[in-house]
């Protein structure tokens, strides 16, 4: 049979490609009518394709990988309403949501049934773990889980970060002035080493030497594989286990994992065997997470349920590893570059810090419950900078939500108008997200909600609408142990250094509101979390 000549396959190939199209476009009709054409946002790609994020924004296209974030509550002041529905036409066949709304945030969270989480087995680097089960087997996940976090833990957290915010000011030493080029390099180290003392029961100096040999049938040390974990987890996520091998940077990452895991593995078994043998202050009298996380489990299996399995005990210390690491440090070091901006509030927060802790002596964990201004900076800075901005629940069935009008103004509150709810469509199936920066953005509940005003959470506000921890039963297993670190840090620091702008790194420009300080100072991108881009700051002693 001849072969066909080339204009007459560029002919059926544009018959196939008229047809396809014309195939997506009802598709995208039908999508369309299934929610009565709910206002919202329509674009050609879904942001659920792997091209997505690698594009740049462009109108009826593609959102971009930050428009969350760009966007904050206006999409839902174009859209009308509290929440707003994205149709896109290729290659995604489902209706993503977007919620602003509290009430029906908290209605989602609550309703597991209706709204199971998507399992995300990509953050399954050593094993299931609590946060990517679902069902009977997230419930035995989180049982083993939730005793690991006690109070005997919280103040080991606070004694393992006053020592290690101490080691820091002995290598500043008497300097008046301290320029820090990056914060995230003081604030990632700091998180990192609290929860390699207190997750895992191994305490780091602050400066290892360089050149500290591995142990025997280790290439790395604990805390070269464990930096190496937490600096390369998006490319860890991102690359495939073959293509880590071909470049030495790569190995060397891979290397880092395999390390880690080799680590935990001693652990369990090292600590297998010492189980209820008496503490002693080697261990830090076994209050870290990995140890109660150990016994719980052993409990477990004394009542007869199964035990977590060794992979499940590394699943979950390294999710433990993966929140607590990366959140903290971005919170705490947009909480030192707002206080820069804001010297004004820096000073309130000093003054308050100075009538709880008098007398030069250090604070202490029994000062937590009344240090309530340092939580309430760090919570302006969570709100302000949320670290997710798009936790996911998938749509069992058909169902229905009702929101607010959006609100226009940025006046605290709803005339009686904006206080009719309408219902929403939820086809089965459809993606429905938490928009974390349009909650915490939303005038409805936060007052001038682009300001930084930590005031607001020392009265009265709306914990619905406060999500960086997430919201309901799948709520944040470690909220306590990253409170406790960042009052101890934002404590320990603002007590003897001002926070400044660094002049060196920095253009001061006399006379600029603190607002637009910020502006140019706190830019912020997503990667596996919400992080500052460049922030230079600089720590003045206190005289």
């Amino acid at each position: 049979m001849a072969l066909l000549a080339a204009p007459q396959l560029l002919v059926i190939f544009g018959c196939l490609s008229v047809v396809y199209a014309l195939a997506v476009y009802r598709r995208y009709r039908k999508l369309l009518e299934s929610i009565d054409d709910f206002p919202g946002v329509r674009t050609l790609l879904s942001p659920a394709s792997k091209i997505s994020p690698f594009l740049p924004p462009i109108p009826g296209i593609n959102l971009g990988r930050d428009f969350r974030w760009d966007n904050k509550y206006k999409t839902f002041q174009e859209a009308g309403w509290d929440i707003y529905a994205h149709v896109s036409a290729w290659p995604d066949k489902r209706v993503g949501y977007s919620l602003a709304d509290a009430e029906a945030i908290k209605e989602m969270a609550l309703n597991r049934a209706v709204f199971p989480k998507p399992q995300i087995r990509l953050i399954e680097i050593y094993g299931p773990n609590v946060v990517t089960t679902e069902d009977e087997e997230w419930k035995r996940h989180r049982k083993v889980s939730a005793p690991a976090f006690s109070e005997r833990n919280n103040k080991l957290v606070w004694q393992e970060t006053v020592r290690i915010v101490n080691e820091i000011f002995a290598e500043w030493g008497d300097k008046d002035a301290v320029s820090i080029p990056h914060i995230v390099d003081v604030t990632l180290p700091i998180a990192l080493l609290v929860i390699s003392a207190a997750g895992f029961g191994r305490r780091i100096s602050w400066r290892e030497e360089t050149d500290a040999k591995p142990p025997p049938g280790h290439a790395l040390t604990f805390k070269q594989s464990i930096t190496t974990v937490c600096n390369n987890l998006f490319l860890k996520v991102l690359l495939p286990e073959w293509i880590m091998g071909l470049t030495s940077k790569w190995s060397r990452v891979r290397q880092g994992f395999y390390e880690l895991e080799a680590y935990m593995g001693e652990m369990i078994e090292e600590r297998q065997k010492n189980l209820g043998q008496p503490a002693d202050d080697a261990d830090h009298n076994k209050s870290d997470l990995f140890h109660s996380l150990l016994v719980a489990s052993e409990a477990e299996a004394a009542s007869g349920a199964p035990a977590l399995t060794p992979r499940e005990l590394m699943g979950n210390i390294f999710i433990f590893l993966l929140a607590g690491h990366e959140t903290t440090a971005h919170a705490l070091a947009f909480s030192f570059g707002l206080l820069a901006c804001y010297p004004d509030e820096q000073q309130k927060l000093y003054d308050h810090i100075t009538s709880v802790v008098s007398g030069g002596r250090l604070p202490s964990y029994e000062d937590m419950h009344s240090l309530t201004r340092p939580l309430a900076v760090m919570y302006e800075a969570l709100r302000l900078f949320p670290p997710v901005l798009g936790p996911m629940k998938k749509a069992a069935q058909d169902t229905t939500l009702f929101t607010y009008p959006a609100s226009q103004g940025n006046t605290k509150g709803a005339s009686p108008e904006q206080d009719q709810r309408r219902p929403v469509i939820i086809p089965k199936g459809s993606i429905v997200s938490i928009h974390v920066a349009g909650l915490h953005y939303n005038p409805r509940y936060w007052e001038n909600p682009y300001a930084f005003k930590p005031d607001r959470f020392l009265g009265n506000y709306n914990k619905d609408a406060f999500a960086p921890f997430a919201i309901g039963p799948r709520a944040c297993l470690g909220r306590r142990f990253s409170e406790t670190e960042a009052v101890a840090v934002i404590t320990m620091i603002v007590l003897r250094y001002k926070i400044e702008l660094n002049p060196s790194l920095f253009t001061i420009i006399p006379g600029e509101s603190p607002d637009a300080t910020r502006e140019r100072l706190l830019k912020a991108h997503q990667v596996l979390t919400m992080a500052p881009a460049n922030l230079p700051l600089l720590f003045r002693r206190r005289a």
